[in-house]
């Protein structure tokens, strides 16, 4: 029996040395999967937006190199397509190689259609959509010169379902959600694959404001979530991992559900 501090065995996803690339890796989910991708093996570029928060990525990259991988910090404004490509550009410089590709940054308001102004509109979309096709872009260049790779995006169930006060939030994860097939498209014949994964709300310090609402949490775990609890950012961990992985060789353009079930009503 494991241990319930031991760390979790992701070895027999047959990820060792791979080159992995996380975008938004400082907290929440993107944290959760660069550790996880680290402890499955792999070495970590970890895509940092300029600001605060460098003890926190700093720390995850003590982390992965105590697990004996290699991390590098990459400072990088995802909504500057120049920013794109040089992340894909450094980890290529450090590393020879990109293998894996996970377009976890994104960003999202709150509040009624008709008071989105022109700024929120554009700062989603350029947080969500433009930054991941302009990041896979660079990616799959470099992976279809080198014979193949895997891209993963981190869209939301709000991408395949409506929900109040998130109209331009859910336009961007559909829209990721169908560049996914898109890219898959022109793309899988030769290697690289290209997939999303779509959680539901997940319990981070970023959604706290939203979970510690009054009554709101117990009526999602009880009417819409069958699972009935929260995502925490470990739930996406094994998906994006087989996803990474050639266990998912023959899974192209396709959008894995991480919901609890919220999407079967």
């Amino acid at each position: 029996m494991q241990r319930e501090d031991a760390l979790p065995d992701y070895s027999s996803f047959g990820l060792k040395d791979k080159i992995a690339v996380v975008t938004g890796a400082s907290q929440g989910i993107g944290r959760a999967i660069a550790l996880g991708l680290a402890q499955a093996g792999a070495h970590l570029v970890l895509a940092k937006y300029p600001g605060p928060r460098m003890d926190e990525i700093k720390e995850l990259q003590r982390e992965i190199e105590a697990l004996g991988r290699q991390a590098l910090i990459v400072i990088t404004d995802v909504n500057k397509v120049e920013d794109c490509r040089a992340l894909i550009d450094q980890t290529v410089a450090k590393f020879g190689r990109v293998d894996i590709l996970v377009n976890n940054a994104s960003w999202t308001g709150t509040g009624d259609a008709l008071d989105v102004t022109e700024e929120e509109y554009d700062k989603t979309f350029d947080a969500t959509v433009k930054s991941v096709f302009f990041a896979s872009q660079a990616a799959g260049r470099v992976m279809l010169a080198q014979g193949g790779g895997r891209i993963i995006h981190i869209g939301s169930n709000f991408g395949e379902i409506a929900f109040k006060k998130r109209a331009v939030y859910a336009m961007a994860k559909a829209a990721v959600h169908h560049m996914a097939k898109a890219l898959s498209l022109e793309w899988a014949h030769q290697g690289v694959l290209v997939n999303t994964v779509a959680p539901c709300i997940t319990e981070t310090e970023s959604r706290k404001n939203i979970l510690e609402r009054p009554g709101y949490k117990e009526w999602a775990t009880q009417e819409m979530i069958p699972r009935g609890r929260w995502n925490q950012p470990a739930d996406l961990v094994g998906a994006v991992l087989f996803l990474s992985s050639d266990f998912s060789d023959m899974i192209v353009g396709h959008t894995l559900m991480v919901d609890g079930g919220w999407t079967i009503h």
